[in-house]
Parts: C-alpha cells; sequence; structure tokens
C-alpha cells in the first residue's frame, strides 16, 4: 500500500535531517511548516516538493490539516523529533492494505539525556502512527493530539526513536510551551482550578518513579520522573492564573 508521511516543523534545522532521512522511503512527505526562521524550510525541500506554510494552529488542526495534503488513503504521522526505525520500515511496506483494519499502534522509545528509559511509564508506550484517513483522524486538541479512529486498531513491531529534547534547556522551553497551551486550552473550555492540583506534583512523582519503577532508569529516571511531575502540576498553576485573572 502507499504511504503518505507528514511533518510539522518549526525551526528543527538541527534534527529533522535524521526524521527526513528515516521517512524517505514514503510514497510521499508532506511537511507543514509553522513560521521557521532557520535552515529548516530549505533542508525540507531537499527531500519533498510539498512544504506548506501555515499559522500555529494548535497540533490537532495542524495535522489534520497536514492530512488533507496527501495524496494516498493511509497516513504516517511523524514529529520532527523522532525516527521511524529500519524494522518499522520494512514492517511498512510488507503492509497490504486491509479493509478491516483501520489505524496500527506503533511502540516508542524514548529517550532521554541521551539514555532510553525503559519504565516511569514509557517502558511499554504505543501510540496510533499510522491510519487510513478515511477511517481515523485527530481531534482538535492544542497539544498531546491523538487520533480517534472507527473500527479495528493493528499493531506494530517496529518502533518509532523518540529524541525530544537535546538538553535540559531545551526540555523547559518546550515545558513552558506545552504548559501554556494546555493550560488556555482548559480555560476557553470553562475548566477550573481543581483540588486535586495540590496533590498533583507528589502524585505524579510517585506514580512515575515508584509505582511504575522509574529508579530502575538510573539519575535519568529521577530527573524525568521530577520534571514530569512538575509538568503535571504547572499546567494547572497556570490554568488558575488565567481564571484568577492574574495573567497580563
Amino acid at each position: 500500500m502507499k504511504v503518505s508521511v507528514i511533518v510539522i516543523a518549526l525551526n528543527e534545522e538541527a534534527r529533522i535531517v535524521d526524521c527526513l532521512e528515516s521517512i524517505r522511503w514514503a510514497d510521499e512527505i508532506i511537511v507543514v511548516d509553522t513560521g521557521s526562521s532557520d535552515g529548516t524550510v530549505d533542508i525540507c525541500r531537499k527531500y519533498t516538493d510539498k512544504v506548506s506554510q501555515s499559522e500555529w494552529l494548535g497540533f490537532g488542526p495542524l495535522k489534520n490539516f497536514a492530512v488533507s495534503k496527501t495524496s494516498n488513503e493511509w497516513v504516517l504521522n511523524i514529529d520532527a523529533d523522532e525516527r521511524v526505525s529500519d524494522e518499522l520500515r520494512a514492517e511498512i511496506l510488507a503492509l497490504s492494505s486491509n479493509p478491516a483494519i483501520a489505524a496500527y499502534n506503533i511502540p516508542f522509545h524514548n529517550f532521554f539525556m541521551n539514555r532510553r528509559l525503559r519504565f516511569g511509564g514509557l517502558g511499554g508506550e504505543k501510540h496510533i502512527r499510522l491510519f487510513n484517513k478515511n477511517t481515523a483522524g485527530f481531534g482538535a486538541e492544542a497539544v498531546h493530539e491523538s487520533v480517534a479512529v472507527r473500527g479495528k486498531t493493528g499493531n506494530l513491531k517496529g518502533h518509532i526513536a523518540h529524541r525530544s529534547y537535546r538538553d535540559l534547556s531545551a526540555y523547559f522551553q518546550k515545558f513552558n510551551l506545552y504548559t501554556s497551551m494546555i493550560a488556555r486550552e482548559k480555560f476557553q473550555k470553562g475548566k477550573k482550578f481543581p483540588v486535586s492540583a495540590f496533590f498533583r506534583i507528589p502524585y505524579e512523582f510517585g506514580v512515575r518513579y515508584f509505582f511504575k519503577l522509574g529508579f530502575l532508569d538510573g539519575v535519568a529516571g529521577f530527573i524525568y520522573a521530577s520534571i514530569s511531575a512538575f509538568y503535571a502540576g504547572v499546567k494547572y498553576f497556570k490554568l488558575y492564573e488565567l481564571t484568577a485573572g492574574l495573567k497580563e
């Protein structure tokens, strides 16, 4: 079956080459750039002539926009900080279109501080990334978007390598951006600051580090559990800032 790959990009010149190299086997590559000021667009045009520009709409709407640009039924969703493994590439190329399957879950290998995290809730992580656009699509979420599927979901064995953060400084840049987007989205939906937010940080840390065995990932596991727990709390703190009228 023919596959189109979609990629959303913004100032990704430092790592988008690895992403594009891992998907150059695809029948079609669609890139949607949201205003890069570096060499991202020029790099992408070396791999595909289908590079579009868009204002920032949120990840869900942007990915639906990218899907609308594809010419094949089957779509593989890849982020600029992700790499398709050789095993996954071979597995996808060997697939035949099956009308009984609407989408496929793909395993993730998550890397943090140059180490693959196998615990803390990340070890068995899977996401729907390959889907038939006629029976699946993205929701309207601004961040942490999901795919709604009408039909049966299959599972692939090959993985996607997720190398999200070059260092802690890069992590906290996204941390600030994403928590602000989530808080704004909740605020626009009329959500209020929940009492559970007072306990969110210690609860999330306990779940990731102890219950989900994050301590087995060493120092990187401790740091990841700590800042992930803080992330879970800060999005609600920012919601409070909005609902209380403290945000200028």
